[in-house]
């Protein structure tokens, strides 16, 4: 009977430019490879010279025949309440996704099918990102068409009236509740703010012995040109060697560059950032070459995280990053973590608005123990004066000087301890850390998975104990509360999580 209902099925296959979506998806599959080139380094220029010449094409021949497979096998079909999926070449799979088990819908738009007015849809099922699947290549009008059957399946399983009306002006084109549009300086403000390509920069040491010819030819040409008179004017008054100028010159140049780069980036991923509320449904939508539009209902929010690094601090601007249901740490990979709804920056004004469209309280943060930086404190002083004191035997008085740091050290732990504070009221609990920044993480009460009180021996003998709260995107941890302080707002929080009646997914 299985076998005669497969055959009624009709199969649609998507359009043949999804094959510039495989290949993409094979670039990454093929660095596990790298081991193999391990061989070929070690080896002959004989051997180098037969892959270059066949292995290489015979590779990029391979890899282009998979993807034409890939495209070739993959196939859906679409039922009054279901959808259907085929796909692989060798391990061939079938996957039926029920509408209604359909947690999320997002559409895609990349810069190779905006042309073909092409897109992407994507399925979240169950709240897993163990079950997520994409289906590249098929016309807009379709992919809009299935993520309307799919929210309407859900609004025919629920019973209450007031969500149903709620769910159905997300469907229709109504005026949203609550909108927050980014222009292009604020989306350059944030590629400033978060500039993860400086990480980068160590990794040009290595290459050091290969750009000092280059620098070497660099300089000559250099000193023909008006620009070496600036920089020995800058190494006479500053009476310094001209290398140095040079070399803090070319990490400027460096630093500029790259966050340049993070810049252009950034007016990539986020260009024409729009954020829309309409019932209990977010949803953004940004992107230059791609866009993409991404969602997600209230109640399936896990934690809010409101962070403020030191670029932030002086553009007096802020990230928030939501984790939804399905997003979280549970299964580290780069998919996932995809899967967090970022706003990737707010001034003060919107982050009040956004709050309030959150239903997040103001903060009374309240500090913990100060044993918190007293401990640390001794311990680094310590350190510090024994060091100190063996290198001055060793080496002479002027080791002594190493005491300079205890201030230094003496600072940075008071800075980390003010830094410090959590809030509970009830509904939210929330722990602030943070040096020059802050991080701020808020967890629904309702949501926690697990709330456990630590001790170790020396916080015992103080008094002392953490308070770790495990919820759907990871764990929070409150440091250094005092036993009864911590005793108490456990039970709080359990008792919170046995009297939450909301939907959790």
């Amino acid at each position: 009977m299985a076998s005669i209902e497969a055959e009624a099925l009709t199969w649609h296959r998507v359009s043949p430019i999804a094959t510039v979506y495989f290949a993409l998806k094979t670039i990454p599959a093929l660095g596990h490879l790298w081991p193999a080139l391990i061989p070929l380094v070690a080896a002959g220029e004989t051997v180098r010279h037969f892959f270059f010449t066949w292995g290489f094409p015979a590779l990029i021949l391979l890899v282009l025949v998979g993807v034409v497979l890939h495209w070739w096998f993959f196939s859906f079909a679409i039922e009054e309440k279901r959808l259907t999926l085929r796909s692989g070449v060798l391990n061939r799979t079938r996957l039926s996704l029920d509408f209604e088990r359909v947690q999320q819908a997002d559409i895609a738009h990349p810069f190779y099918f905006r042309p073909f007015n092409l897109a992407t849809l994507g399925l979240e099922s169950a709240g897993s990102s163990q079950q997520e699947v994409d289906i590249p290549g098929i016309p807009i009008a379709l992919a809009e068409s299935l993520r309307r059957d799919i929210l309407e399946q859900q609004l025919q399983a629920k019973s209450d009236k007031q969500t149903l009306e709620s769910e159905t002006r997300t469907t229709q084109k109504t005026a949203p509740d609550y909108q927050l549009n980014l222009n292009a300086a604020e989306i350059v403000r944030y590629g400033l703010m978060h500039n993860s390509l400086l990480y980068l920069a160590p990794l040009a040491a290595p290459f050091g012995q290969y750009l000092g010819p280059v620098f070497e030819q660099s300089l000559a040409q250099l000193e023909a040109s008006q620009w070496y008179s600036l920089f020995d004017w800058l190494s006479t008054n500053l009476a310094i060697s001209i290398g140095v100028v040079l070399a803090v010159f070319a990490v400027l140049v460096g630093t500029t560059f790259l966050f340049g780069l993070s810049v252009i980036l950034a007016l990539f991923r986020f260009w024409n950032f729009e954020l829309t509320r309409v019932g209990e449904r977010y949803q953004s939508r940004a992107g230059l070459t791609t866009i993409r539009t991404r969602g997600f209902k209230t109640h399936k929010l896990q934690k809010v995280t409101l962070a403020q690094g030191l670029i932030a601090k002086c553009l007096k601007r802020y990230t928030v990053h939501i984790s939804k249901a399905g997003g979280g740490v549970a299964v580290q990979t780069a998919q996932s973590q995809d899967k967090h709804f970022l706003v990737p920056v707010v001034d003060w004004l919107n982050w009040l608005l956004l709050r309030g469209e959150l239903n997040m309280p103001a903060a009374r943060w309240r500090r913990v123990h100060s044993f918190s930086w007293r401990f640390p404190f001794v311990v680094y002083s310590a350190l510090i004066c024994t060091l100190s004191a063996a290198f001055a035997i060793a080496f002479g008085p002027w080791a002594l000087l190493g005491l300079l740091l205890l201030p230094l050290v003496f600072f940075i732990s008071r800075r980390l301890w003010r830094q410090k504070g959590y809030f509970y009221n009830g509904e939210w609990l929330a722990w602030r850390k943070g040096f020059i920044g802050f991080s701020e993480q808020w967890l629904p009460v309702g949501k926690l998975q697990k709330v456990e009180v630590c001790e170790t021996p020396l916080k015992r003998w103080v008094g002392l104990c953490d308070l770790q709260a495990l919820g759907a995107d990871g764990k929070v941890i409150l440091v250094c509360l005092p036993k009864a302080e911590a005793l108490r707002l456990r039970d709080a929080l359990l008792t919170g999580v046995v009297m939450y009646k909301k939907p959790w997914f």
